[in-house]
């Protein structure tokens, strides 16, 4: 009985009844910048790829007359208003789709909430034992005196910095290469080292609060971001970008029930949950299944930087392990019961794309992974204009 009742038997998801439905995913802001409309289908639990929808006719009228066209951008696969704009204040708006194969669509029409700036961002060591945690915890406070605007929901932007912890000064290169010897050259070319970079990444899911279930209209310590104390991250200087959207009770309610349905990432995301009604309709034929919502939304944000020792934490270990390897070019034999080192050399720098650090006369090589030595293998080293040391 124990075995019956503690074996499980791995069971393969497949869809049974799968229906293709317009997913729509757009917020437009009170930001002035090119707004942003995504369109794809829903496609199959096992089939993982995202199916994009293009060369459909996107706009966005508004009550004041306004209309605005939006292309289609490769880059991105979204669609971009061919002209930045910002959502206005006692002015409706109304998202309109015709897709390659004349479908029409359109949105019920949405106005911006109220705006409401960001109180307080800020950091704070937590420890929970009870939820195992021990880090960096990122807390929005705010409020709002009006009490026009009772629900939000938060995005972030982290940017983090860089330093290799073994820069290679030199481009390597292997010539001459014998195959039924196993000799070659390397060619070692002087290079600036490439030691810093930054990076930069985006929040995922969904993050929303409401006030309404609150004794009073302000948000106090809400979580927007936890990171543990062996986050790599944390390794030299983090900084975060809170934005804090003041949403409609239709927009709340929608990504409410998408989170409790899924939790999903995106809207965009391969595993549809199943359908939620949103506020986009087929004018053809209003019982028509679409998924997704058009919201208009008024942003702020605020930005934060900080460092581990500012919470008495130790430093966080590198992204990946970092060995350094001493190569022998004269050992090519394994005959000795020691590995072929000069093959070990022309595989981890053919093949491996490892780094040369340093080079003695006598055929050393002290090599080591692309992401200990040239940090750009994995990250950039542009150092974005908001950035503060």
């Amino acid at each position: 009985m124990l075995l019956q009742i503690s074996c499980t038997e791995p069971y393969e998801i497949e869809t049974v009844d799968f229906e293709s439905v317009l997913v729509v995913e757009s917020t437009i802001t009170n930001e002035v910048k090119p707004q942003v409309v995504k369109l794809s289908k829903t496609s199959r639990l096992e089939d993982p790829e995202i199916l994009i929808v293009n060369n459909a006719t996107v706009t966005v009228s508004a009550s004041n007359g306004d209309n605005y066209s939006f292309y289609w951008d490769s880059e991105s696969d979204n669609y971009l208003s061919e002209q930045p704009f910002s959502a206005a204040p006692n002015t409706s708006y109304i998202l309109k789709i015709v897709t390659s194969d004349g479908k029409r669509y359109s949105s019920t029409a949405v106005t911006l909430p109220p705006s409401v700036e960001i109180g307080e961002l800020y950091a704070e060591r937590i420890v929970d034992a009870t939820d195992n945690k021990d880090g960096v915890q990122v807390l929005v406070d705010t409020e709002d005196l009006t009490g026009q605007a009772k629900y939000y929901r938060y995005e972030y932007e982290e940017t983090y910095k860089i330093i290799t912890p073994n820069p290679s000064p030199y481009i390597s290169e292997i010539i001459n290469y014998n195959p039924s010897t196993g000799s070659y050259e390397v060619v070692l070319t002087p290079r600036e080292p490439e030691e810093i970079c930054y990076s930069t990444e985006f929040s995922s899911g969904i993050s929303q609060i409401t006030t309404t279930e609150l004794n009073e209209n302000r948000i106090f310590r809400f979580p927007v971001r936890y990171l543990s104390k062996f986050d790599a991250k944390l390794q030299t200087r983090y900084s975060i970008l809170v934005k804090q959207y003041a949403q409609s009770v239709e927009a709340y309610t929608f990504y409410k029930i998408i989170d409790e349905l899924g939790s999903i990432e995106s809207l965009l995301s391969q595993g549809q949950p199943g359908y939620v009604a949103g506020n986009m309709v087929s004018e053809a034929n209003p019982q028509e299944k679409v998924l997704g919502f058009f919201e208009a939304s008024s942003m702020t944000s605020k930005r934060i930087y900080f460092n581990y020792e500012d919470f008495n934490l130790e430093k966080p270990p590198y992204f990946v392990d970092c060995d350094l390897l001493l190569l022998d070019y004269r050992d090519n034999t394994s005959l000795d019961n020691d590995p072929d080192e000069r093959e070990i050399i022309y595989n981890y720098l053919t093949y491996y794309d490892y780094q040369v650090v340093s080079f003695a006369q006598n055929f050393l090589y002290t090599i080591a992974k692309p992401e200990c030595t040239v940090c750009t293998s994995f990250s950039s080293n542009v150092k974005p204009s908001f950035w503060e040391d």
